[in-house]
């Protein structure tokens, strides 16, 4: 079985959807693996090297700052685990939609 990246942010239910972006800051960044919470997610860095545990500053009108960098998923569970920010459900989200490392997603980009 192999496994793919997600999909890009989708719009969520506004009026018009909202432009994505590739500044890893912003709130319609184009590669969000999962919101764990509405003020927490983790995105795919823009150089798809590491995925990234993000809080949104307080304000909503913040940035989303890093907060931990991962280059495996066991260390991303833990660090999500650790933050008490995974569910059963995100847990299963986020082992089916993460490579076990980023070395073995460039392998298998580097095939297809």
């Amino acid at each position: 079985m192999t496994k793919t990246p997600p999909t890009p942010h989708q719009n969520n239910g506004g009026s018009s959807p909202q432009p994505s972006s590739r500044m890893e800051s912003a709130d319609y960044y184009d590669d969000v693996i999962l919101h764990l919470t509405a003020r927490w997610r983790i995105i795919f860095c823009k150089d798809r090297i590491q995925s990234i545990i993000q809080k949104k500053e307080a304000s909503h009108e913040g940035p989303w700052r890093g907060v931990s960098y991962h280059t495996c998923r066991d260390s991303l569970l833990r660090t999500c685990g650790s933050l008490n920010l995974l569910s059963v459900a995100s847990e299963d989200h986020l082992l089916h939609a993460l490579p076990s490392s980023f070395r073995e997603y460039e392998k298998q980009r580097s095939r297809s």
